[in-house]
């Protein structure tokens, strides 16, 4: 009997993004029926924060014109909708490409953002393109929850080395690992006991390096949930930081009904080229001018609180966004990796 068996990077791209995949069939991520929700979806403060960093990376870099904003992963496009919403500074200069695989996504991101921003202008600033635009640019490429979507390969302590995770008739089924591989997840998690299992992240690096190489100066700016080292993840069962959801739930092992739920992984930001910053969303956010946003919010409340009218409700709603995207258990515990490049 024919066996199908594929290595688990190739067998999870093709469960999300082949044609039948999670992500080919137009799901998204929608609060009322998505099957996860992302910081831009929490809250168009999000979005206010990134135009406020985008205003101060403009001006650090005097004003280039035009200012290119690539965003990877743009899913339906609320990001660019609520930072050009949000009218930064450097809006004049603006030039932004939605960077996303899915054609049902980048079909109706920019049918949305052309219609919420620019229902009446001939020249449009942005653009929607499947893989990253040809270089240089001057500006800023943006990701979030972007590298946790490209499939890793999962390597696993034995004895003898180290075994790699293969998916065979919707069964996970290991088996020794090529040297090069081995190597690699040794340097990584040195000394780590058998059992152990680890992402190795190559197409996050390669992603990485193609933005690197895409900008001549500028920044690189990338959100997601993950570890700063993998020898962290030594101690987590791969359970906890493998996953998959549906319907805002987890949904089960990765290994069966493919394309029928999201299949996520922990982002090891060791294992991505460069030297980025690091910081903490709820930190990051914070140095953003969220206070400032939100503290019209907070005086409207603090009024109203014993007797809050429509408008009282309202400013609730802001500051219960805000504290979502800053929530030390969720959101707020997101990474936040910054690249300088042509400094």
């Amino acid at each position: 009997m024919h066996r199908l068996m594929a290595r688990f990077d190739r067998f999870t791209e093709e469960a999300l993004y082949g044609p039948n995949g999670f992500y080919t069939r137009g799901n998204n991520a929608r609060p009322d029926s998505g099957d996860f929700v992302t910081s831009p979806e929490t809250s168009n403060l999000f979005g206010g924060c990134i135009a406020v960093y985008l205003d101060r990376i403009w001006q650090a870099m005097q004003r280039p014109n035009p200012f290119v904003v690539v965003e990877a992963g743009s899913g339906r496009g609320t990001l660019c909708r609520d930072i050009f919403l949000s009218e930064p500074e450097c809006k004049a200069a603006l030039r932004y490409a939605l960077v996303e695989r899915s054609t049902h996504e980048r079909e109706t991101a920019f049918t949305n953002v052309v219609s919420t921003c620019f229902a009446e202008v001939d020249e449009l600033p942005i653009t929607a393109l499947k893989d990253l635009p040809a270089g240089p640019l001057t500006g800023v490429v943006l990701g979030n929850e972007l590298l946790d979507n490209l499939p890793p390969r999962v390597l696993q302590r034995t004895a003898a080395g180290w075994s790699e995770l293969y998916v065979i008739d919707g069964r996970p089924d290991w088996q020794t690992a090529p040297q090069e591989a081995q190597n690699m997840a040794s340097t990584l998690a040195p000394g780590a006991p058998p059992g152990t299992c680890i992402p190795l992240q190559l197409k996050a690096a390669v992603w990485v390096r193609r933005a690197l190489n895409l900008l001549d100066r500028g920044r690189i700016l990338l959100f997601d949930y993950g570890l700063k080292n993998t020898a962290d993840f030594v101690d987590r069962p791969i359970g906890e930081w493998l996953r998959t959801y549906r319907q805002h739930r987890r949904a089960g092992d990765p290994y069966t009904d493919a394309g029928s739920r999201d299949i996520t992984c922990d982002v090891a930001f060791d294992q991505l080229p460069g030297s980025p910053q690091i910081f903490l969303q709820r930190d990051w956010l914070l140095s953003q001018e969220l206070e400032t946003m939100t503290e019209w919010a907070r005086e409207k409340w603090y009024e109203s609180a014993q007797a809050p009218d429509t408008s009282a409700m309202a400013a609730r709603v802001v500051l219960d966004e805000a504290s979502a995207l800053t929530d030390p258990q969720g959101l707020g515990a997101f990474l936040v990796a910054e690249w300088h490049v042509g400094d």
